[in-house]
């Protein structure tokens, strides 16, 4: 007999979920409010519900709810009341438990090492795929594909781990963000925390040793640390521009920093991280050493876009939260000028604000957060312009910038409401930079 199977929310990881399901012959039910028949569904077997009411007429084996969809939704609190909700990341060790995985979480940094991991892995001749929070959705993935699966996973959708397990997991670091899905700090700390939920003893837990809200946290497993601050009992530590490795209680010197193409002391941590994640997972430090230095910056994250004039130009528009504008602003010394502001997410801006204070040219702020950080800025005498747009905003910058500035696209906000993603505003910021006539 084929089990029912209602997913609530139709983005990217309810297709996915939608086109696995009912090729694994079940009942799919589909509810999103905002859209009815879905064009990438054409010819898949599901069956849209039009009117809420209506779900409870069904009995489902699962209701696999979008990450997206926050915990206070009416709907989302009726069906936990009835049925048994999860979301595809539980789904996904549920209907597969036997893939291999490798799982990256944190505040900032996630899709750098997710995406680290994955080259240097396709690199040394192993299939990966990156799925969860990046790509396509898991469980499609995980249908069509035998490979090694290197999971990208936010807190929306740690949320609602109950058996989820997997074999590598990394926690990069914790800090605000996302407080106005969360019901408070407390619980994003503890959806980050799930991921290494039902570790078992021969499994590997790596985290960040100089993160104050991971350094005493530990799993059933095999325990790994990074640092850039002091050398760490077993893991990996930075120190005057090289990579240690310390095993079994011996150190030994495994990389200098300057043979990598990406820049930055957080790019060293999610360096470390994958570097520790591949050996658990079993690659030659041979393999490791000779892809690792190939692999570049990703898009959106600290990405020289040009020059002009003697005015650099960088897109930063990834940086959603607070502490990853904090990180980007630390590898500059002076003379910055900073777009920043967006979606609020209900954060302290004032972290960005001090680590900006000094090299700061002045900012200017759009999206929702404008006035709040602009009411910051004054306070802490640092010159601040409101714009409506992005490209308002850079035409205020283009009358004002002086050779040897540089113009920070790293907004510590998320994009919703003035675009559909991060990619779509910086690809703006790229454009605008690019019709921009030299002065």
């Amino acid at each position: 007999m084929r089990e029912n199977i209602l997913i609530y929310g139709m983005g990217i990881s309810g297709i996915s979920s939608a086109k696995t399901l009912s090729k694994m012959n079940f009942n799919v039910y589909t509810y999103d409010y905002k859209k009815t028949n879905i064009d990438q569904l054409e010819g898949y077997e599901y069956s849209p519900i039009y009117k809420s009411e209506d779900i409870f007429k069904i009995d489902y084996k699962y209701v696999l709810k979008s990450p997206g969809i926050k915990p206070s939704d009416e709907l989302y609190k009726k069906l936990k009341e009835k049925y048994n909700v999860i979301n595809d990341i539980e789904l996904s060790y549920v209907l597969f438990p036997q893939k291999k995985t490798i799982s990256i979480t944190g505040t900032n940094g996630k899709t750098t090492t997710t995406s680290m991991i994955n080259f240097i892995l396709n690199n040394s001749n192993i299939k990966s795929i990156s799925v969860g929070n990046i790509g396509e959705g898991i469980l499609y993935q995980m249908y069509k594909n035998d490979c090694v699966f290197v999971e990208e996973l936010s807190s929306f959708q740690l949320h609602e781990i109950d058996t989820y397990r997997s074999k590598i997991s990394i926690i990069l670091n914790i800090t605000q963000d996302h407080l106005d899905w969360h019901k408070d700090y407390g619980d994003y700390i503890n959806s980050k925390l799930n991921i290494i939920k039902n570790q078992r003893e021969d499994d590997y837990f790596i985290k960040n040793h100089d993160d104050p809200l991971l350094k005493n946290v530990e799993s059933k497993g095999i325990n790994l640390e990074i640092s850039t601050k002091e050398k760490v009992a077993n893991g990996m530590y930075y120190k005057d521009g090289s990579i240690y490795l310390v095993e079994d209680g011996k150190e030994s010197h495994y990389i200098d920093t300057d043979k990598l193409q990406i820049v930055g002391v957080h790019n060293f941590e999610n360096t470390m991280a994958s570097i520790l994640s591949l050996r658990a997972f079993g690659l030659s430090d041979k393999s490791i050493k000779e892809n690792i230095v190939k692999f570049k910056a990703i898009s959106h994250r600290l990405q020289f876009v040009k020059e002009i004039e003697g005015v650099k130009f960088y897109n930063d528009s990834k940086a959603t939260n607070v502490d990853s504008t904090v990180k980007a602003l630390s590898g500059f010394k002076e003379n910055v000028i900073l777009i920043a502001g967006g979606y609020d997410k209900k954060v302290d801006y004032m972290p960005m604000i001090k680590a900006y204070k000094g090299k700061d040219k002045f900012m200017v702020v759009i999206g929702e957060t404008k006035d709040q950080i602009k009411s910051l800025c004054d306070k802490e005498n640092i010159i601040c312009y409101k714009a409506n747009t992005l490209k308002e905003a850079m035409d205020i910058i283009k009358g004002k910038m002086e050779k040897g500035d540089i113009v920070l696209l790293s907004p510590a906000s998320a994009s919703w409401g003035m675009y559909r993603g991060f990619e779509e505003r910086g690809n703006e910021f790229i454009d605008l930079v690019n019709l921009m006539e030299e002065k």
